[in-house]
């Protein structure tokens, strides 16, 4: 039994080494890896479809389900648009829908460069211009739309009129 807690308390330590010692872009969100996409699309109730390979950059899908609870019957929505680079890294998020999305998952460690009271959730337009940061919500109280992106990480000939939710 002792061999056993033993065990158990190794594999305990290794993996809370592992946890402050993974790199920075294992992180979900704007600047993190195309790996954690499913990892946004739990957190926001939401399901990934297909990626789609456009020159140079890739895109996924993330809707909300009808049958989610967060969609009360079908009456409310959210679709989120992940933007990534070759080499896997997000260079931009865009989102629209009657459901506000959560903002920390979506712009990641990005979430800093925003002011704490512009996040209110009954704010109906937004504009944060930072180098490293540029972000657009607007909305009412029945239906919200997004982007925000990193402008150093665009890849060449990218048109930011590109970062949209595309109707289906």
């Amino acid at each position: 039994m002792k061999k056993k807690r033993r065990i158990v308390l190794s594999i305990a330590r290794v993996l809370l080494c592992l946890f402050f010692v993974l790199p920075g872009n294992a992180r979900a969100g704007l600047d993190g890896n195309r790996t954690q996409i499913a990892a946004d699309a739990q957190k926001l109730g939401l399901v990934a479809g297909p990626v789609t390979n456009e020159n140079g950059y890739s895109t996924v899908t993330l809707t909300l389900p009808a049958t989610s609870p967060l969609s009360m019957n079908g009456r409310k929505t959210l679709t989120v648009r992940e933007f990534f680079d070759t080499g896997g890294t997000i260079f931009a998020v865009a989102w629209e829908g009657s459901l506000p999305p959560d903002l920390s998952v979506l712009l990641g460690d990005k979430i800093t460069r925003v002011p704490q009271k512009n996040l209110s959730p009954y704010r109906h337009q937004l504009l944060v211009q930072t180098p490293d940061l540029k972000l657009r919500v607007i909305g009412t109280a029945r239906f919200r739309a997004g982007n925000a992106w990193i402008p150093t990480r665009l890849p060449p000939g990218f048109r930011t009129d590109q970062i949209r939710v595309l109707a289906p």
